[in-house]
């Protein structure tokens, strides 16, 4: 046999693989990881997903020990990522996302989830995933400069199966610490990131703050002077006051110490880490290579153009898969809350036929019969027993779902007798599983108000009057809090407590 007749058996037996291939099931890209605190969405591949949820579980346990965290504490709920090939891929889940950005947490109300390139967007998952820890773990109010400048300071780490290496610098960050002037330390220390004017000032905030916490970070001496610095702020010293009584120095002193630590050995810490964890890699069904991104994005506010193409999308998506369980999920909640309500509750009816314990229909079905009690006044309390219905089983088979928990709350606002001591345990376990929604603290807030607990209120809503990026929530907080204490703000308003909670969210 000659080489020309080799090479067209050869050929011959490609084009009738090729074929064949088109014969059998489609397969998808897409591969789930689950580990004790993650749930991972990747295409890439089997074995850097891995070798991704173990870095990630490394990093979970590093937090734990270097911050006093049991090890041994179940999280309230698994973290979903979703991690994709290139920057231009998380578009479809935030349409005009910026170029330069390699990846972005969003806690929402319908989610609460995590996009990052691979490889990029790693520092950027470490900080984002810090903010998510703290907020899992402490409730305590923490300035906004420490919030920032712990996420900062953990988000450069190097990570091995075995140990973890923090402190490493941001070239980024490092370049505005050496070429352009500070914002003022006053400024810093009592001022939110949102609340600073737009320039170097607040460019360096970030800067300045993963400094500040670096220094103190680098020191056992140290870690109780920033310990007794938060004793006193929450004694409600003033922070600059605070901040010196504490150190034992002028902030002109701090200022200067901090760059004799910037241009002096900048300590890089290892840990140690000694972890086994199980990995369980599952495939996503073919659907999901249309359709996984597109389910998130429409949990993301969006403008009324994006919102008409998303729609659009997910109804010529959903088209190539018929009566599969996630294309009837996309399908129902695009149709439900920006097209055909019909058609949307059609699609979970047909869904809840094939996986009646699927938790998010059932919270998309009580969410229509809230909408409808809301348009009907007249029927509200069928409506309303109904939607309670659909609740009761999504809490029976995930009783720790944060939305089902909110939504049962909500359900109860208003009725005789609310709040009673049922409806804010109800509150109380939403805040536990997403404490950072602040649509939860404000809810929560209102009912510990209403119910005469003010201590309570408070610590609810303190920290989220001083988050770094609060905006509308952060406001609303505080006015809870005024209102409490006594104290009667001229901006204020007398927005209703739901309006307010949506507003935040």
């Amino acid at each position: 046999m000659n080489i020309i007749t080799r090479l067209g058996l050869a050929l011959c037996a490609a084009l009738l693989l090729a074929l064949t291939a088109g014969a059998t099931p489609a397969r998808a890209d897409w591969l789930k990881a689950e580990t004790p605190n993650f749930i991972i969405y990747s295409d890439g591949g089997e074995r850097p997903l891995r070798e991704y949820a173990m870095k990630l579980e490394v990093f979970d346990r590093f937090l734990r020990m270097r911050f006093g965290v049991p090890l041994d504490r179940p999280v309230a709920r698994k973290l979903p990522i979703y991690l994709v090939r290139r920057q231009g891929d998380l578009a479809r889940v935030q349409p005009g996302i910026g170029e330069s950005i390699a990846g972005f947490y969003y806690p929402g109300e319908e989610d609460i989830f995590a996009v990052a390139v691979r490889g990029d967007g790693e520092s950027t998952l470490l900080h984002e995933y810090a903010h998510h820890f703290f907020f899992q773990h402490f409730s305590a109010y923490y300035p906004g400069w420490l919030v920032e400048g712990l996420a900062e300071y953990v988000s450069t780490a190097r990570i091995w199966p075995d140990r973890i290496q923090v402190g490493a610098h941001d070239e980024g960050r490092a370049s505005w610490l050496t070429n352009v002037q500070w914002l003022p330390m006053d400024v810093l220390l009592s001022s939110r990131f949102g609340e600073i004017e737009r320039g170097i000032h607040q460019a360096t905030y970030y800067p300045v703050s993963w400094l500040l916490t670096h220094w103190f970070m680098s020191s056992p001496e140290r870690v109780v002077k920033l310990e007794a610095y938060l004793g006193l702020i929450r004694q409600g010293v003033d922070p600059s006051t605070a901040m010196q009584q504490a150190t034992g120095l002028t902030l002109d002193q701090l200022r200067n110490t901090l760059r004799d630590h910037l241009y002096g050995r900048i300590e890089l810490n290892t840990y140690d880490i000694d972890l086994e964890i199980q990995v369980e890699i599952s495939r996503m069904p073919p659907s999901a290579d249309d359709l996984l991104l597109l389910g998130q994005r429409l949990k993301v506010p969006m403008s009324k153009e994006n919102r008409e193409a998303a729609l659009e999308e997910t109804r010529r998506l959903a088209g190539r898969h018929p009566d599969d369980p996630l294309a009837l999920l996309v399908l129902g909640h695009a149709e439900l809350h920006m097209g055909d309500r019909a058609a949307g509750e059609a699609a979970f009816t047909r869904l809840l036929e094939m996986e009646p314990d699927n938790v998010e229909a059932l919270q998309f079905m009580a969410m229509a019969r809230i909408e409808d009690a809301a348009d009907r006044p007249d029927e509200r309390t069928d409506l309303m027993n109904r939607a309670r219905g659909y609740l009761a089983t999504a809490y029976g088979i995930d009783p720790g779902n944060y939305l089902t928990l909110v939504l049962i709350a909500r359900s109860r606002s208003g009725a005789p007798g609310y709040p009673n001591d049922n409806d804010l345990a109800t509150w109380e376990m939403a805040f536990i599983a997403a404490p950072q929604l602040s649509g939860i603290r404000l809810g929560a807030g209102h009912a510990f108000l209403a119910a005469g607990d003010k201590a309570t209120a408070i610590a609810l809503l303190e920290p989220l009057a001083n988050a770094p990026h609060g905006g509308e929530g952060a406001e609303s907080a505080q006015t809870l809090i005024d209102q409490a204490n006594g104290v009667v703000r001229e901006d204020s308003d007398d927005a209703e407590p739901e309006a307010e909670a949506a507003a935040a969210d």
